[in-house]
């Protein structure tokens, strides 16, 4: 297992959606921590876990989604966010920030406008002054900054030409497929392959890059609403987290199980597949006792590639009977994609798994009794979004964040609540009597919603 540790602790959105400026912060410590996000309809929620998908894309050196040009404010031509993280790279302390802006480049395209990677050491929890190891600003001769780990690489020519490839990725355009396909800069293979290469002080851009590029790819999960949008709908896959071992040569950090039909992995992945499945049953019986998940019908098959490989189907046991797992409810699929992932968060401390809409399909009373079980003993990070307000009667006041009506101040931790009260009735109070720093809630009226209904209902009545 990696000596390396991640863990967000602070993310501040600048002009994203309808988030003028909003702050989050994290628990510290190496110690497990959970964010609930709560609120109305339309108030900044899910914003989070779209900061947090742009973080994993960037840190992976894939493409920004096409549609997150859309996302910046109308009010704005640009769109910035802030990732600050503490960092433990052997026995060593860090204190790192990363900055990415958006910039609206056309109706329909955006590019990167500027990247940014800062480091502070912090020495018997003494933070020394933060130090920008790299920068990239849109428009500047340099291709980045600073001048004196730039004049290192300038001097050969081979890496200049990889560098100004990694480069065009962070405005790049795709033609024929009219949509933009921006990536990072920074942890872009081309350039990470480069600063790898250096020698010297310029050594450090990519000691700490490739940290913080290996957290997004082994250590970051983002489960988005859309994944179990398909679930309901009984389309033919789920995503399923496949636990790796870092020493694997593979980069298989999940897998798609398909409902419908069969599945087909490489023959040296397979055995990872199966633990992921026992893994799952194990929880998935602490929940549902009366179901459990089996391959069936594996057998080893040739690859198109010329690999050996393995193909099965998944289906679930109840009693004696076998139900192909297309036919289970969204719940139950829901429960089995997240699964592998709770255990991850459980039991590693440098893991991060992103839900939204955690408790969409999930029995309320299930929900609190897993959150309260992750609050007390898991070592990772857990970030959702929720409707359900049964968490709040099971999580600690620090874990728990709630969107205002005030673009400008998007997210407040809530005041003048201690640990020993009834969250979920203090924060229901707080939306009807206030006496939070901000008002949480637009408010609405019960006579005036059936005064609408009466008004709608006539909408177009003589015209029948």
């Amino acid at each position: 297992m990696s000596q390396n540790m991640v863990r967000l602790s602070k993310m501040e959105i600048y002009h994203i959606k309808n988030v003028n400026y909003g702050c989050l912060e994290f628990s510290n410590g190496r110690k497990g921590s959970i964010l609930g996000v709560y609120g109305q309809n339309g108030s900044g929620k899910t914003v989070v876990v779209d900061c947090m998908m742009l973080l994993k894309s960037l840190l992976c050196g894939k493409r920004i989604p096409s549609n997150f040009g859309k996302y910046i404010s109308s009010s704005s031509d640009t769109a910035t966010v802030r990732y600050y993280f503490d960092v433990r790279i052997s026995e060593e302390h860090y204190y790192v920030d990363y900055e990415v802006s958006l910039l609206k480049n056309g109706e329909d395209s955006f590019c990167i406008d500027g990247e940014k990677l800062g480091v502070k050491n912090v020495i018997e929890d003494k933070r020394t002054r933060l130090t920008t190891i790299f920068e990239y600003k849109r428009g500047e001769k340099e291709l980045f900054r600073p001048r004196k780990y730039y004049d290192h690489f300038e001097k050969n020519m081979e890496y200049m030409m990889a560098l100004g490839i990694a480069h065009q990725a962070v405005e790049n355009y795709n033609e024929e497929k009219h949509k933009p396909e921006v990536g990072s800069f920074l942890f872009s293979k081309k350039a990470q392959e480069v600063f790898g290469n250096a020698v010297g002080d310029a050594k450090k851009i990519y000691y700490i890059s490739s940290v913080m590029q290996f957290y997004g790819l082994n250590d970051l999960t983002i489960i988005e609403n859309a994944h179990y949008g398909l679930l309901a709908l009984n389309l033919e896959s789920l995503p399923v987290s496949v636990d790796m071992p870092v020493s694997s040569n593979q980069k298989v950090t999940g897998i798609i199980l398909h409902l419908t039909d069969v599945n087909v992995v490489e023959k040296e992945i397979y055995p990872y597949v199966e633990a992921t499945i026992k893994q799952i049953n194990i929880v998935l019986k602490s929940m549902i006792p009366d179901i459990q998940l089996e391959i069936y019908n594996a057998f080893d098959k040739l690859l198109q590639s010329g690999k050996d490989g393995v193909q099965f189907e998944i289906i679930t046991i109840r009693g004696e009977e076998r139900i192909p797992l297309l036919y289970e409810s969204a719940g139950i699929k829901k429960l089995i994609s997240i699964c592998s992932n709770l255990v991850a968060c459980f039991n590693r401390e440098e893991y991060c798994l992103v839900v939204d809409e955690l408790d969409s399909g999930i029995y309320e009373y299930l929900l609190g009794e897993c959150l309260e079980v992750i609050q007390d003993k898991a070592k990772g990070q857990l970030i959702f979004t929720s409707h359900n307000l049964r968490p709040l009667e099971v999580l600690n006041n620090e874990f728990l964040i709630y969107t205002t009506v005030n673009p400008n101040n998007r997210y407040i931790k809530s005041s003048y609540i201690k640990n020993t009260q009834n969250t979920r009735l203090s924060y229901l109070r707080s939306i009807k009597l206030g006496g939070q720093k901000e008002q949480l809630y637009n408010e609405t009226n019960i006579y005036e919603m059936e005064l609408a209904m009466r008004r709608a209902g006539k909408v177009g009545l003589h015209d029948r």
